[in-house]
């Protein structure tokens, strides 16, 4: 009779094998632990935090359900970028097995703090090459990949559409707030001078800055364009009601700043580019390396006209625009 002892035991080994590997046991799976810096744990559709329900929801329909084998740990700042090096930090401690943020503070915070770790990141204000994120946006040869809007040419938009309901539109301020970095302001300088339009740069750090950003305001500037940052997303409401006081037909890259009273809106699909970061994810905890996932552009972008605003600013709404506008306010 064959001794059948030894391919047994060979099998029982192959088999404690396979669920070690898995992260499995005797079948139940570990979840994927991914941990999220944002500027908030659970927010509404229009702010830069909303990270939770597209993400959620994109994982599965790729597979991969929150609380089976899924575990999603979100930690905010509060508003206060610095406090993303803690946060980061603290995810580190818990062993997760991604980290995503979702700004670029986020981003900065989470890539100082390892470079083992996969970090899918989304962030519309800095140019991951130059940041040194990736080596190149085709092949990021790091451990970070991600969506970023760092195109030069997305400046000169705003540009364009405000002189669409300003024709002679040569001073414009720009409201701007450094913690993201320089990209778009950097991108404004380059290009305002080929379209005869000065500049005029109000700094604000902080939600205090900004009722003395609109006081400095000198030389009456016909327009205002806000840069984008979490500070300025978050303030839209209020932003969009000094614009309106101060009488500037005014463009931002939230949302809510339109919906809230701001002339204009024009800026990536949020709601797109965090599905598509959470396609990303997916890849990653399907065995993808963030070296070899390419860097993504958002590919929707919203134009949002507050057409009852634009005309109590004594303005017109170009028929070039309503044709473009994906929302009209009236």
């Amino acid at each position: 009779m064959r001794d059948r002892t030894a391919p047994a035991l060979l099998l029982t080994l192959a088999c404690l094998a396979v669920l070690g590997w898995t992260g499995q046991s005797w079948g139940q799976a570990k979840p994927a632990r991914i941990g999220i810096l944002t500027f908030a744990a659970s927010v509404g559709d229009d702010a830069p935090g909303q990270s939770e329900e597209p993400l959620r929801q994109t994982l599965a329909e790729y597979g991969w359900v929150d609380g089976k084998n899924l575990s999603l740990e979100f930690r905010k700042a509060s508003g206060d970028p610095p406090q993303f090096a803690d946060a980061a930090a603290d995810l580190i401690r818990l062993k997760v097995d991604i980290l995503c943020a979702d700004s670029a503070p986020a981003t900065r915070a989470a890539y100082a703090a390892t470079r083992t770790i996969p970090i899918v990141a989304l962030d519309f204000t800095n140019d991951p090459v130059a940041a040194g994120y990736v080596e190149t946006y085709g092949r990021p040869g790091r451990n970070l990949t991600g969506v970023f809007l760092d195109a030069p040419g997305f400046a000169a938009k705003w540009l364009e559409l405000l002189r669409a309901f300003i024709p002679r539109l040569s001073r414009v301020a720009v409201l701007w707030d450094p913690s993201p970095g320089a990209t778009h302001l950097e991108a404004l300088q380059a290009v305002a001078p080929s379209l005869g339009v000065k500049l005029q740069v109000l700094e604000v750090r902080k939600p205090d800055d900004l009722d003395m950003a609109f006081a400095s305001l000198r030389g009456r500037p016909q327009a205002l364009i806000i840069l984008p940052s979490p500070m300025t997303w978050g303030q839209s409401a209020r932003l969009a009601e000094l614009a309106r006081t101060h009488r500037l037909p005014a463009t931002s890259m939230a949302p809510q700043f339109a919906r809230s009273g701001g002339a204009l809106t024009y800026g990536p699909d949020l709601r797109s580019a965090l599905e598509r970061l959470a396609v990303l994810v997916a890849k990653v905890l399907n065995g993808a390396s963030p070296a070899d996932l390419p860097v993504e552009r958002p590919a929707k972008f919203n134009l949002i006209v507050n057409s009852k605003t634009i005309k109590a600013l004594g303005l017109t709404v170009p028929d070039s625009v309503l044709v473009r506008a994906d929302e009209v306010i009236r």
